[in-house]
């Protein structure tokens, strides 16, 4: 697509390598969704759990398997740690880096996708999502390339393009369910109805064609899953989806506004520049309306549907930045950002990434706990009353059992003399909870603490509280 002696497309890489790579193994996996979903994927690994997904041999039917999928593959390749577990998503990063770079030539000409692909590349929630084991930023990457394709369909008339934003489609649906189609048609959408309802042009889309592409690669997983697991489609599409949406079941409330918040401290440094890009919005609307309908419905439209949710994470409009750097490069102006600026949020990001998450993961990770454990001596190993500590469970590699109640913990330990138990502070007191049993701290956070629990020998003296 690009002349081998231009070195555009060569400098977005090397920036978005920079970024999206650094740091990837400096720190553990923060719990609950990087630990989970590793361990979702080592489960898929070790146990063979490849469909439908399981957490702990339970199956998840929270999210498609296809990311799952990608870090289980990244395991069998390079064996499971943190920098392959964050791999998939640094690389769909980098790879939707490289999309807005096309698809913002295509919209504005060669200097502005360069423009548009450093203010993506650069944006805080943008490398912030590069660096965690969640499905968002690959689902980014799936959406960019259906609106890339889309774009080029609609311009070109090229059958073979929509053939491809329809494989995309579906493989954004296998990453995250309904929402990979819906961001895609309500960015679409009002751009085909202006362009035939006001423009009088005649959009000729190869519709069974697209129903057929999509239907062949999407559906197959989710009927193997509801054979294997019947009820899981129900689970999966109405209450992991339409009961997620309209009802707070999920205590994830958030105020109407959340997502400007979000916008506006996702996408700085550049948010700095939205005055720019509103005083010149009008013109930008008179000299390239189809461009303005296009990534404003990209943006304003799914901003809306989230924002009317009674769910909000911050995840949920990541495939919406791309449109807002986008939109940004289009109303830009001559030149670009200084390369001192360039340079500072570099030093800025790296130094996140290899000093301040390391130091942030020592007070909100269980990973510490791991080392402490001697494993080859087969002693039990429970987690008591430690919230979503997956972590934990993903380095100890052992089938770790999560207990509830005291009334529990008692029962299973009566087999044992000895045992370790990770729980969060103040949730157990020995021996006052394990009367019989003696105690000692082996390391703790300001989250969790581990403990090594030793029932004495007949004969041998009363344990002595620590």
């Amino acid at each position: 697509m690009y002349p081998r002696s231009d070195p555009s497309w060569i400098l977005v890489l090397l920036l978005s390598l920079v970024l999206f790579l650094s740091g990837l193994g400096a720190y553990p996996l923060l719990d609950p969704d990087e630990g989970r979903n590793a361990l979702v994927a080592l489960e898929m690994v070790r146990d063979g759990h490849w469909l439908p997904p399981t957490l702990e041999g339970q199956v998840r039917y929270q999210k498609p398997p296809l990311y799952y999928w990608m870090v289980a593959g990244t395991f069998m390749a390079l064996g499971p740690g943190e920098t392959q577990a964050r791999l998939p998503s640094a690389l769909a990063a980098l790879a939707g880096i490289i999309l807005v770079f096309f698809l913002g030539e295509a919209l504005w000409g060669r200097e502005k996708g360069f423009l548009a692909a450093v203010f993506a590349s650069t944006s805080l929630i943008y490398v912030a999502y590069a660096h965690i084991v969640i499905f968002d930023m690959v689902l980014t990457l799936f959406i960019l390339a259906i609106l890339l394709f889309s774009w080029k369909g609609l311009e070109e008339d090229k059958k073979g393009a929509w053939v491809l934003a329809s494989f995309f489609a579906a493989l954004a649906f296998l990453t995250k369910g309904p929402v990979g189609i819906l961001i895609p048609i309500m960015a679409l959408l009002p751009l085909i109805l202006y362009r035939v309802l006001i423009g009088k042009e005649k959009i000729s889309l190869p519709i069974p064609l697209m129903i057929g592409v999509f239907l062949v690669v999407a559906v197959p997983p989710f009927l193997l899953a509801e054979m294997r697991n019947p009820g899981y489609c129900y689970q999966f599409f109405w209450k992991e989806n339409v009961v997620r949406y309209l009802s707070p079941v999920f205590r994830r409330q958030a105020p109407f506004y959340y997502y400007l918040v979000v916008t506006l401290l996702g996408f700085m440094p550049w948010t700095l520049f939205l005055p720019r890009l509103i005083r010149k919005l009008g013109n930008l609307w008179r000299l390239f309306p189809h461009r303005t309908i296009f990534l404003l419905s990209w943006i304003l439209l799914p901003t809306l549907f989230f924002s009317l949710s009674k769910a909000k994470m911050p995840h949920y409009i990541l495939p919406l930045f791309p449109a807002w750097a986008l939109i940004l490069a289009g109303a830009w102006g001559e030149g670009g950002p200084s390369f001192k600026l360039l340079s500072a949020l570099v030093a800025l990001y790296i130094a996140l990434f290899l000093v301040a998450m390391p130091i942030y993961s020592e007070k909100k990770s269980a990973a510490f706990a791991v080392p402490l454990i001697i494993q080859s001596e087969k002693t039990p190993i429970f987690t008591y009353k430690a919230g979503r500590a997956y972590s934990f469970i993903f380095y100890t590699g052992e089938k770790v059992r999560k207990i509830q109640c005291l009334e529990e913990l008692e029962r299973d330990l009566g087999s044992t003399t000895r045992a370790y138990i990770l729980t969060k502070k103040k949730k157990l007191e020995i021996p006052k909870d394990l009367p019989g049993y003696s105690a000692r701290i082996l390391g703790s956070n300001p989250k969790y603490t581990l403990v090594l629990v030793e029932k004495p020998l007949p004969g041998s003296s009363k344990p002595q509280a620590p």
